[in-house]
């Protein structure tokens, strides 16, 4: 049987905070997986999420959209950049699924 691999970190993202780079700066993240195909972000603050790319469109996760799940296979991620311009530091959850 081969059970499947997810990685998890739990984090600040600090106010102000532009792309921050998930998959280099946390090294929990993208451990046991190096591509998820499934994604669950929790915060406490309204933050803006890109995946695999800075030059993608950002979009928001807000307080009322956490969690904010990525359905399983909707799209391959190798990495996150994460935005905080909500005027407070952010309590940042990751969960990554391969």
């Amino acid at each position: 049987m081969n059970p499947r691999r997810y990685d998890y970190a739990s984090f600040t993202l600090d106010n102000g905070e532009s792309d921050y780079d998930v998959g280099t700066e946390i090294s929990a993240l993208f451990s046991n997986i190096k591509e998820a195909n499934r994604l669950i972000i929790k915060t406490n603050q309204n933050i803006t999420c890109k995946l695999n790319s800075t030059l993608l469109p950002a979009f928001p996760i807000g307080i009322g959209d956490s969690p904010f799940q990525l359905p399983p296979n909707y799209a391959d991620v190798n990495d996150i950049f994460l935005s905080n311009a909500s005027g407070q530091n952010a309590t940042v959850q990751i969960w990554l699924f391969g």
